[in-house]
């Protein structure tokens, strides 16, 4: 793809043989083994399905075959080559926040590719289904940490595929080293419409949390929400745009010189390095940040075995190394190796062989928010300010 958008990652919050299990509800947290489903016997055989798929999908992850991919990536191609690629149809996700709420307006997704700190909320408003991973022959393959941070009461509700790190993608030769320490860089008034920050309500909370010291960036006091509201609304007038599509606007913005820092995921820092450019993906003396997100079946879809089949049509390994490669993305794919990734570097700044990857302190895994809807109304109050 260039790379992809939003997670076009490195933004890859895990796998290349990474992951952890970190934070969210304990529920996710339990070792209890991913249960398969009984076989519903009223449920009609594969051939008797539909075979229309709607799917709420990041932009640049639409399956190989479809017109809308155009960064060439292989996944999903042995899905079109079966079925055909005109029963799909997608919805495509800005931001975390907006993707859950896009799913409780009352549209029936088949498929949905959110991320791990929202799988409560999926199941919790009876939006999904559990997998049945018997119909998913590449699941043994998957970094068990991952699975488990998809599990809810032993079932497996998040089929885990693309993970990375969120940080600050800067200029070096236009940032002076003394600034670029950690994520106070945003709030650093001599580079005034040199920034742009994501259009990400509860990123911005989490990375306003690390600013002000909050030891649990996604479990905010009521009190530490108001600060970071405020915090961010100090730091509006400094960025020169929210960014909302990492293609689209961020990275040509970057690319021109418009902006020097930004909130990135580590694709971007391979494509401005690939460009010519003099820049660094920041480690943050506070952290940087980690994501992990994966596929859930809809609760009333009608195309139960199209869906699995679609997915691991996404999770097998040639699919699974070619992503790697193309968005420079972790992948939940445990057994991808080391020489499977073309760029060496990529390969040890991910990390990749090592299944504890997200498991550093220095790595704040995005997680469950429990307070979500006054995150979701004081972004509302920082983006009306």
């Amino acid at each position: 793809m260039d790379a992809i958008d939003r997670k076009r990652f490195l933004t890859g919050a895990a796998a290349i043989g990474g992951g952890v299990l970190l934070g969210g509800p304990a529920a996710l947290a339990r070792s209890i083994p991913a249960r398969s489903l009984v076989v519903d016997e009223s449920r009609p055989p594969l051939a008797k399905e539909p075979g229309t798929l709607a799917i709420l999908e990041w932009p640049g992850y639409e399956a190989h075959g479809t017109k809308a991919q155009t960064y060439g990536m292989l996944a999903g191609k042995n899905y079109t080559q079966q079925f055909g690629a005109k029963g799909l149809k997608y919805t495509y996700i800005v931001n975390d926040t907006e993707a859950i709420n896009k799913a409780r307006s009352g549209v029936q997704f088949d498929l949905m590719h959110p991320c791990i700190e929202n799988v409560p909320d999926y199941v919790s408003s009876k939006l999904v289904q559990p997998w049945d991973t018997s119909l998913l022959p590449s699941f043994k393959n998957l970094n068990p940490a991952l699975l488990k941070r998809g599990q809810i009461d032993g079932k497996q509700y998040m089929i885990p595929w693309d993970w990375g790190y969120a940080s600050v993608l800067y200029r070096t030769d236009k940032i002076a080293p003394a600034d670029a320490k950690g994520w106070e860089l945003f709030w650093n008034s001599k580079y005034k419409g040199k920034i742009a920050m994501w259009d990400g309500a509860q990123s911005n909370f989490e990375v306003a949390g690390l600013y002000l010291g909050f030891p649990k960036i996604d479990n905010q006091t009521s009190s530490q929400v108001n600060k970071s509201k405020d915090a961010l609304i100090k730091q509006k007038p400094l960025n020169k745009f929210y960014w909302k599509s990492e293609y689209s606007d961020m990275q040509p913005a970057f690319k021109a010189g418009d902006i020097w820092v930004t909130y990135s995921w580590q694709d971007a820092y391979v494509n401005m390095k690939n460009a010519g450019l003099k820049v660094e993906f920041m480690e943050p003396r506070q952290g940087k940040l980690g994501w992990v997100c994966g596929f859930m079946l809809g609760a009333h879809t009608k195309n139960y075995y199209h869906a699995h089949k679609y997915v691991e049509s996404f999770i097998n390994h040639a699919a699974a190394v070619q992503m790697v490669n193309l968005f420079y993305y972790g992948n939940a794919d445990a057994t991808i190796k080391p020489s499977e990734v073309k760029d060496k570097a990529l390969a040890k700044k991910l990390d990749i062989g090592n299944p504890n990857v997200l498991n550093s302190k220095s790595i704040h895994i995005q997680s469950w928010e429990p307070n979500e809807n006054s995150v979701a109304l004081a972004w509302q109050e920082v983006q009306a300010a």
